[in-house]
């Protein structure tokens, strides 16, 4: 392994001269807060993180959360602009930091109704909608989209009462869900807001779909998924007859509703329908009728989307299970996404047996995806199922002196435990064309994957990426790191003097079906990488080696005074799919 000199250009000295023009601090107060109030003094504070989400802050200004307070879901990053960073930080007496968890609290026994044999379930949330938000959508505005082969139509029809339905068919299906796109016209979404999406549907034959909210145009970013209110809802409904005339099909028609709970404001999202890849013998007919959608203010989290793992008094996980049948043990849990209800075994009351129990949901503690030139100081971050701070295209950021536990375990591809059953989160992650970030003096725990990460796929720049000075425990990973394919660039990401202890001794271990744990997990990278420096680190004990390295992309690579502690019997170091003991250190070049 050869030697790599690297200058590396720390996001702090670009952030050092900030212009404080025009800036304004904002406090934030859960307890005592005023969301009505000028939110500019301690004294005339805001209360609650929807104010917060709802703002758009300009360059240069402070966001400052009151020392102890505690707000619930995830914090919506504002881009400041070069020399003029957006803070969020802290303010008032005492050391304890301002808290974030992304967990819906049921500690109360009204929040656990008994199934029996020892089972317990919340309740299944009725969704209130604000006066006057409720919209009809005109069938016939929508537009429909076919790809790679695929061949669909839509017409519609009147029936004898006057009721207009629209009529999909589908010739030919593709191969994948977006080969055929059946979507409305651009719609105003709001960030922190619940909406319910209604319509009246059937088929001809089983037809499965998904529905999203997506960008009116390129880059198509989705803005959230629809998730069913009743059980079967991605399975369109049949009727057994052959031929059913027009006249009749509306009193066959059956009500369904998704629910979208949104972490972003647009002025262009659309509802889109996938129904690609049906797999069909004959021609397949879909018919929609009075559809409507309603927007539903709701500043408390409830169990809007998959909860990837409960914290019970703050110190032990319950086990995610992957179907009501799985239910066996104390402390096993299920979440039914269909009806947004959670099930959990346990001998008594869940909230009889424990004083606190947190539902973490699958989204990000702090959502930084597009953000730049921001600083998040002081903060702690728990509870969050998805990533602790997490997003994609971001810039410009430091993330220093913060507290991150507890974080991981929601199911990544939200398929309720039919089809690919992964579960994911990390702590910090930079996924794809990330640059010029620091993170720095955080002390991270409890993640299910990796503390730390910058990874990607894709055509994707990863540049210039400092991690230094953390103290890493019980995490899966304490640094990961891959990026694909060839035709992706990586290049001076430097991890120094982080202190990583207990790899694989966290929570995530026990319930993993694929157990790495690892201190660095290099897994297989194929982008053109150059100065990624591992130096003066401490890696001390993992449960299956310190460091695992998949592919031969050591060109790029160089370790410099680390020192690596592994308890007796266990493996150092798999590198190149090869295992090494203490004599790693000698035998494989350049790792000392």
């Amino acid at each position: 392994m050869r030697a790599v000199s690297c200058c590396f250009l720390f996001v702090s000295l670009l952030l050092t001269s900030v212009s404080v023009i025009d800036a304004t601090d904002y406090y934030i107060d859960s307890e005592s807060g005023n969301d009505a109030a000028a939110g500019t003094t301690p004294e005339t504070a805001w209360q609650t993180l929807s104010k917060v989400n709802e703002t758009d802050f300009q360059p240069g200004d402070s966001v400052l959360f009151k020392r102890g307070g505690l707000w619930r879901g995830t914090l919506q990053a504002c881009s400041g602009r070069e020399g003029q960073p957006i803070l969020y930080s802290f303010y008032g007496d005492g050391d304890e930091k301002p808290r974030f968890y992304g967990s819906v609290a049921l500690s109360a026994p009204d929040d656990w109704q008994p199934k029996g044999d020892g089972l317990w379930a919340t309740p299944i949330v009725e969704y209130q909608p604000e006066p006057d938000k409720a919209t009809t959508f005109d069938l016939q505005t929508f537009g429909l989209h076919t790809e790679n082969g695929a061949a669909a139509g839509i017409r519609h029809e009147t029936t004898r009462d006057g009721k207009t339905v629209s009529v999909l068919s589908i010739d030919s299906s593709g191969t994948e869900p977006h080969h055929i796109q059946w979507f409305s016209r651009p719609v105003k979404i709001r960030k922190n807001h619940i909406y319910r999406l209604s319509f009246l549907v059937g088929s001809n034959q089983p037809v499965s779909f998904s529905v999203a909210l997506i960008k009116n145009g390129p880059p198509w970013t989705m803005y959230g998924k629809g998730q069913p209110l009743s059980a079967e809802q991605n399975i369109l409904p049949v009727w057994e007859q052959e031929s059913i005339p027009m006249d009749d099909v509306s009193g066959l028609l059956k009500r369904w509703t998704f629910v979208f709970y949104l972490s972003e404001n647009a002025e262009d999202a659309r509802f889109n329908f996938y129904f690609g890849g049906v797999k069909t013998t004959s021609e397949t007919e879909i018919f929609f009728q009075d559809m409507t959608w309603e927007e539903i203010r709701d500043d408390t989290p409830h169990l809007s989307t998959d909860v990837g793992n409960i914290i019970l008094n703050g110190n032990k996980a319950a086990f995610k299970r992957w179907t009501k049948e799985d239910l066996k043990n104390q402390d096993d849990f299920w979440f039914d996404l269909t009806a947004c209800q959670l099930w959990f075994y346990s001998d008594k009351n869940p909230a009889e047996k424990y004083t606190e129990i947190e539902a973490a949901l699958r989204n990000h503690g702090v959502n930084l995806s597009g953000c730049g030139y921001a600083v998040f100081d002081g903060l702690d971050v728990r509870y969050a199922a998805a990533h602790g701070f997490g997003g994609s295209g971001n810039h410009h950021l430091i993330i220093r002196n913060c507290d991150i536990s507890w974080i991981g375990g929601g199911d990544q591809y939200l398929g309720g435990g039919d089809g690919r059953r992964v579960r994911f989160g990390n702590g910090i992650e930079f996924w794809a064309n990330a640059h010029d970030q620091l993170v720095e003096n955080n002390h991270l725990w409890e993640i299910y994957d990796a503390a730390l990460t910058n990874q990607g796929s894709g055509e994707n720049r990863q540049i210039n990426i400092t991690y230094r000075n953390n103290r890493i425990e019980t995490s899966e990973y304490s640094f990961e790191f891959w990026n694909r394919g060839p035709e992706s660039e990586t290049r001076d990401i430097l991890f120094e003097g982080n202190v990583c202890t207990d790899a694989g001794y966290g929570w995530g271990h026990v319930q993993r079906p694929d157990k790495n744990g690892r201190h660095l997990m290099f897994y297989h990278n194929s982008s053109k990488t150059s100065g990624v420096v591992i130096r003066n680190n401490v890696f001390r004990n993992a449960t299956d080696s310190l460091i695992r390295l998949e592919n031969d992309w050591t060109a790029g690579l160089t370790f410099e005074n680390n020192t690596w502690e592994q308890k007796p019997g266990l493996p150092c170091f798999l590198w190149l799919k090869q295992n090494y003991g203490e004599e790693g250190l000698s035998t494989i070049p350049g790792l000392q």
